[in-house]
């Protein structure tokens, strides 16, 4: 008799979604300089030595309950300062995880990878925004909408990605029409089909 899990109920993902994010958004901001850290040295580089920026240094200056104002500074050889608030920007990762983690019925193989793919998207997006953002700054600033819908593309990626690594596969399992089906319900090869 083959037995299947039992959907998992609504509610009690949300409780487990509820208490993974709580927990990882605090982590997460605590630990917010360290990882501003390390986009300042990945993003400064690529600004200095890709894209001729004349960057000199750069610092990241923590501010705010638990980091959360934290902001991340690149002087130029110009004189000018370029200042950019990373945490709002960066506090996507942590609902993403905990979608990952809440929800149920994942094999441990796939929740990990999930995970690790899910956070390296997040993670380049982060440098990628930061990049353009410094390079472009006088002309963002004229034209203000683009980076705000940016960010709030930033705000939603953590659902897009939790739906294509968690669900892709559902999504589509029972999709076909119902001449692309067999009799037991399975997709018909295409030799099968009239």
């Amino acid at each position: 008799m083959n037995r299947t899990r039992p959907r998992q109920k609504p509610l009690w993902f949300c409780v487990k979604f509820v208490v993974f994010v709580t927990i990882l958004v605090m982590l997460w901001w605590w630990m917010l300089p360290a990882y501003g850290w390390l986009l300042l040295q990945v993003s400064g580089g690529f600004l200095k030595h890709v894209l001729g920026v004349p960057v000199v240094s750069g610092a990241i200056v923590p501010k705010e309950v638990l980091n959360t104002g934290t902001d991340l500074v690149f002087n130029l050889s110009t004189g000018q300062r370029r200042v950019m608030h990373i945490g709002l920007l960066a506090t996507n990762i942590p609902p993403y995880a905990a979608l990952v983690l809440a929800t149920g019925g994942l094999a441990m193989r796939r929740r990990v990878r999930g995970l690790v793919y899910g956070l390296l998207i997040l993670c380049l997006f982060h440098v990628s925004f930061i990049i353009v953002a410094m390079r472009y700054q006088d002309a963002l600033m004229r034209a203000s909408e683009i980076p705000t819908a940016v960010v709030q593309f930033f705000l939603t990626m953590p659902f897009l990605l939790w739906i294509v690594f968690a669900y892709w596969d559902r999504l589509f399992q029972g999709s076909a029409p119902a001449e692309d089906q067999g009799k037991d319900g399975a997709r018909k090869t295409p030799e099968e089909m009239p």
